[in-house]
This record gives structure tokens, C-alpha cells and sequence, in this order.
């Protein structure tokens, strides 16, 4: 680490978890970085919330928990209440999310007052520290306002599979986020997203000092499994990791691979993800012409999924409007190939050996898989490697997190 940066001072807050395979695991890296490069942190969360364990034996780790035992005590009894509690549960959420923040920035502030601190790092949302004379840092998980738009791009397929009701309440849901975040725009210092689609995203919706990083991954953990058995058929294996939601499109791919089949292309779709929200999206599956092509699981070990690569050919994420996608990194690191399209700003990282499909449209779709399988019966050995070598240059938390710090440093 540079000398001019050492001794830095951090109030941090951020969503963690080792094994997660969302940003949460990739926050976990960063925050594991910085304290490797004595950073000094002091990390705010909701008391018996985050899992800190790992951190606790790094004296420049401070876990500073809030405790609200009357907020956790209506969270347990709407727990009770039929999904969730319904608007109640939705409503007290932003309620006490609310005087969470409040008391949050209280104490913070006191502890800036008593030590002060050299910068605030925000991982996943705007920040909403208060502190003056601070460099505020929000490295966000996404746009601010893109969802509602695939939302009505998708309207009629949404109210198809899951109602009027459904859509009604995602419409009003993300109308509600965007007008909260249109609030953010003066609140920190320095915006980081995960592409370059995400910056120019963030810059439209009126936010200055946007820069585009990628996540970091753990590259030892998710790296070509040398021992596993080689497979000796000829089918081309495709697969889908991660939730399924209407801006995901697993529509586009359950339509695209049964076109393939219908032209007897050899080719089978691993399916894994949980069904998030839109309820009725299952129906995408039941309605599958050719279930004995397809493997669903609603979820995986994230230290397994290392191994679930080695047993597929291509992974597929068909998103629209994404920010960066986790398992399309983690599949690179893997030496596995990855197509995805146009708006999904992992793109930037993929590299040569990889695919971007033009269109989100379903023969757009189609023939870049066409390209993928060619390519992967001739190229499959150069592919891998390719696709690892491009990991190991974007992915490292080490790279990572070098790039955060010049940017830390030029933005003083």
C-alpha cells in the first residue's frame, strides 16, 4: 500500500458474508483487504445481524453494533403475520430502517467527534453518514432507477405469469426506491459502480465522480478444478446460476435453448436460483416443452459451485440492466465461458473468449449460443484458459483493491 494513505481511518457499513454468493461475499474481500493494509475500521451494523468473527482478531477491526430490542420485537411479531406480514412488514421495514440510519449516524458522529475519522465507505448503498470534513465513499450495488423500466418493458409478461396485483406492487415498490435515491446525489464524494454500463447509468441519473470497478472474487477459492473427471459425451452443457426474477430473463433462454433442441442441437440447461418475487415466474418451467433437457435446484452450496462448473460448458446470464454479475465472474475464475447481453455490464470483463448477444431477443440469443457451441467443440482447452487468465487480471481482490486506492487518492 502507497505510505500516503496508511493510518486511514474508515466508519464503514456493509452487507457481509464469506460464503454468500452475492456482492455480500465480495464486500467481505474488500473489507479483508483493507484491513491487510492497515487501514484502521470501524464497521456499524444492526447488533447479531452480521457475522464479524473473522475480523475480530485485527486490532484495527472495531465492530460497533446497534442494538434496537423494540424494533427486533415488532420485526418478530410480524414475522408471524401471513407472508411476511404483507404491507405491515413492508411498511415497518422503512419505518425502522429509518431509525436505524438515525441512531447509526448519532453514534458515529460521537465517535467522529472523540477520533476523527478520514473517510466513510458505504458498500452496497448511498451513503447517509453525516460527517463533515469526511471523504464519503458509496461503492454502489447498482443503478438507481433502471428496475422500473424493465418493469414496464415486461408488464404484459408479468401480469401473464403473476396478476395485476403483482405487478402493481413491484411498480409501486421500486417508484418508492427510485424517489429515495433520488436523494443521494449530493451524498458522497466519490460513486463507484461495477461497469462502465453502471457509470454512465449513474451519471444519467445526475451523479457526479463516477468510476466503474469490478467486484473482487475470491480466485483460490473459485479457480479450474484439475482433478475432476473429464466428461466423455458430447452434449453441450449450459447453465443458469442466480435468482430468478422478471429482469433476469430466464424467459429469453428457456426459449432460446428450445429452439436448439428443436433443431437437434444436444444441449441440456442446469437451472439454479430461487424464485425472489414475482410470484407465478415457476410457471416458466412447468410450461418448458422438453423438461427432460433442463435440471432445476432452487439453490447450491457456494462451495460447491466451483465443482458445479467443472461439469458445465457455457454459463448463460440473460439479465437486462445489470450491474455486475457475481456468477458470471465466479464462472470466468473457473475457466468457464459466458454469454451475456448488451446491457450487463459484466461485459466489460469478460474478455475474447466470452460472447455478447445484440438483441435481448430470443434468436439473438439463440445464435450466439450457436457461436458458443461451435466454438467450445474446437476452442473448449484455449477457452478455459483464456477465460482464467482474464479473471485472474480483473478479479483479484489484491488488483481490486489497488484500483480503489488510486481512486481514493486522486479524488482528496
Amino acid at each position: 500500500m502507497n505510505s500516503s494513505i496508511r493510518h486511514i481511518r474508515i466508519a464503514c457499513y456493509a452487507l457481509i458474508a464469506k460464503d454468500s454468493g452475492s456482492i455480500a461475499s465480495a464486500n467481505y474481500l474488500i473489507i479483508k483487504d483493507l484491513l491487510n493494509n492497515g487501514y484502521e475500521i470501524d464497521f456499524y451494523a444492526l447488533k447479531g445481524f452480521q457475522n464479524v468473527d473473522d475480523f475480530l482478531s485485527y486490532q484495527n477491526f472495531h465492530y460497533i453494533p446497534i442494538s434496537l430490542k423494540s424494533i427486533q420485537s415488532v420485526w418478530d411479531n410480524l414475522e408471524k403475520l401471513p407472508k411476511n406480514g404483507g404491507i405491515l412488514y413492508t411498511l415497518w421495514s422503512k419505518i425502522s430502517t429509518a431509525i436505524y440510519f438515525n441512531l447509526l449516524k448519532k453514534i458515529a458522529q460521537e465517535n467522529h467527534n472523540g477520533n476523527p475519522y478520514d473517510m466513510v465507505l458505504v458498500l452496497g448503498l448511498p451513503n447517509f453518514f453525516e460527517l463533515n470534513g469526511v471523504h464519503k465513499i458509496s461503492w454502489l450495488q447498482g443503478t438507481l432507477d433502471t428496475e422500473i423500466a424493465i418493469i414496464d418493458k415486461l408488464k404484459d409478461q408479468i401480469i401473464s405469469l403473476s396478476g395485476l396485483t403483482e405487478y402493481i406492487k413491484l411498480k409501486l415498490f421500486y417508484m418508492l426506491r427510485s424517489f429515495t435515491y433520488t436523494k443521494v446525489a449530493n451524498s458522497s464524494d466519490l460513486f463507484i459502480g461495477g461497469s462502465q454500463w453502471t457509470k454512465v447509468s449513474l451519471e444519467l441519473s445526475g451523479l457526479k465522480n463516477v468510476h466503474a470497478l469490478p467486484y473482487p472474487i475470491d480466485i483460490e477459492l473459485f479457480k479450474p478444478q484439475e482433478l475432476m473427471p473429464k466428461r466423455t459425451d458430447d452434449q453441450i452443457r449450459f447453465l443458469w446460476l442466480g435468482r430468478i426474477v422478471p429482469r433476469k430473463r430466464l424467459d429469453l433462454l428457456l426459449d432460446a435453448i428450445a429452439l436448439l433442441i428443436s433443431e437437434n442441437q444436444n444441449v441440456h440447461l442446469t437451472i439454479i436460483g430461487s424464485f425472489a418475487y414475482a410470484n407465478g415466474y415457476s410457471q416458466l418451467l412447468d410450461r418448458f416443452k422438453y423438461p427432460e433437457r433442463i435440471t432445476y435446484a432452487p439453490g447450491i452450496n457456494r462451495l460447491d459451485v466451483p465443482n458445479l462448473m467443472s461439469s458445465i460448458d457455457v454459463l448463460v446470464q440473460t439479465s437486462e440492466a445489470e450491474d455486475f454479475g457475481s456468477s458470471v465472474a465466479e464462472a470466468l475464475c473457473c475457466g468457464v465461458p459466458v454469454i451475456v447481453g448488451t446491457t450487463n455490464g459484466t461485459k466489460d470483463y469478460i474478455g475474447s473468449s466470452s460472447w455478447v448477444f445484440a438483441e435481448y431477443t430470443v434468436q439473438s440469443l439463440k445464435k450466439t449460443m450457436e457461436v458458443a457451441i461451435e466454438s467450445i467443440k474446437t476452442h473448449k482447452e484455449e477457452i478455459s484458459r483464456n477465460c482464467r487468465l482474464v479473471a485472474e487480471q480483473e478479479f483479484s481482490t489484491h488488483k481490486v483493491i489497488s484500483k480503489f486506492e488510486e481512486l481514493y487518492r486522486q479524488n482528496l
